[in-house]
């Protein structure tokens, strides 16, 4: 069976900014935000060398092993506004499809995701000149980020509450907003829906009860909003991870009695994705220039 590569993207932009006032500037850091310039060659390059499969033809090569080309599955994780405003004519104008992953709460009530907000203190502590270099740059690639992500929705809280005070930030600069509910809902079918958490908190950060109703939420939710579609209940863990060493199987297990038939976590090497366990299938992270893309699909 030929290899079908799972591509994660967040955001594009035509221009992406060097400002460390701005939350962009911190997107960029992360790799998730990535020029137009950037993502029209990666596309164009995808379109040479591969298929782009929509979710059915996805869920045929994993079933039957169908080939012909090497296979790509485009895939976007959050939700931000820039999908629809700059992802998709793009997509659409090389009649690509893809699937997106959109976080529930900051579609619904604009709710501001942990790691922008992060981004959005420091990029206002900066403004002000109230934060070291050092401080920043634990919160963007260090232990602070390490720490952030691994812990539970309170402590995520409180970490975040102790950085405005010892930044001396009292609103944060502004983040990047979300597709709204009733956006969302007019995507086109080529885009398939998938859940990506309430509200981007790591699953295996969750007590079992909070990942249960979490779960039946977000799944909820994406019925209701796309009815009809007809390769399963898909699902991109946030962050990227599922299980955790200290607790084997707890996520996998819960997602599996949630009714979720597809779930996606993210490496960061390429890696076949035509086989292994449905709900652990590996996607490759996004960065800048078409090198890292032309290794992998070469």
């Amino acid at each position: 069976m030929s290899s079908i590569h799972v591509i994660c993207y967040h955001r594009i932009l035509p221009v992406v900014s060097n400002d460390e006032r701005s939350v962009d500037y911190y997107h960029s850091r992360r790799s998730i935000l990535h020029t137009l310039s950037d993502f029209r060659s990666q596309l164009d390059l995808i379109r040479q060398k591969c298929d782009v499969l929509d979710a059915g033809e996805f869920v045929a090569r994993r079933r039957k092993g169908l080939s012909s080309r090497p296979a790509v599955l485009l895939t976007f994780d959050d939700g931000y506004s820039d999908f629809d405003e700059v992802v998709l004519p793009e997509i659409t104008a090389r009649d690509f499809p893809c699937v997106l992953f959109p976080t529930k709460a900051p579609v619904v009530s604009g709710f501001i995701p942990p790691a922008d907000k992060v981004y959005a203190i420091l990029a206002a502590a900066v403004s002000q000149g109230t934060i070291t270099a050092s401080i920043r740059e634990s919160w963007v690639s260090g232990q602070a980020k390490k720490a952030m992500l691994h812990a539970s929705p309170e402590d995520q809280d409180a970490m975040i509450n102790l950085l405005m005070r010892e930044a001396g930030v009292v609103s944060f600069a502004e983040a990047p907003p979300h597709l709204t509910e009733e956006r969302l809902r007019a995507l086109p079918d080529s885009v398939y829906i998938g859940a990506h958490g309430l509200f981007h908190h790591e699953f295996a950060s969750l007590s079992p009860a909070q990942l249960q109703a979490e779960l039946g939420e977000i799944l909820a939710w994406v019925k209701s909003i796309r009815p009809r579609q007809a390769a399963g209940a898909w699902l991109a863990y946030p962050n990227g991870q599922a299980d955790r060493p200290e607790k084997p199987q707890a996520v996998t297990h819960a997602v599996k009695s949630a009714g979720v038939d597809f779930a996606f976590t993210a490496r960061g090497t390429p890696i076949d994705a035509g086989g292994g366990d449905d709900l652990l299938i590996p996607r490759v992270f996004s960065k800048n220039g078409v090198d890292w893309l032309a290794q992998i699909l070469k």
